[in-house]
């Protein structure tokens, strides 16, 4: 095949692939945000009085950036490696997305075994 049908494909499996990330983290959203907040206590100690959306969202800026970043990454060089393989450009995307989160799995995995 030549080069432009695989760019082509590239393209709109890595579109499926930024689908499947958004479509996590809108769920995430949508159920953390659902979630009522408990009734405020006590607020002496850092951070303990914030709503269930500002929670996520300081996770996010913390820790669900980098992530994501990596992840991205990881799934761009994975799907120019699947979608050479594969012609469905749905399977090439969704499986570099799995095969990504089974690595970003396995290297959290390492690092807090290590820790």
């Amino acid at each position: 095949m030549d080069g432009t049908g695989v760019r082509e494909r590239y393209g709109r499996s890595m579109a499926v692939a930024f689908g499947w990330y958004a479509t996590v983290i809108a769920a995430v959203v949508v159920g953390t945000t659902s979630v009522p907040s408990a009734p405020r206590q006590d607020c002496s100690a850092m951070f303990s009085c914030l709503s269930p959306a500002e929670s996520l969202a300081l996770a996010g800026l913390v820790w669900g950036g980098p992530v994501l970043f990596g992840l991205l990454i990881v799934t761009a060089v994975v799907d120019a490696l699947v979608v050479r393989r594969i012609t469905s450009a749905v399977l090439a995307g969704t499986l570099s997305v799995a095969v990504s989160v089974a690595i970003c799995a396995v290297v959290a995995a390492a690092y807090l075994g290590r820790s």
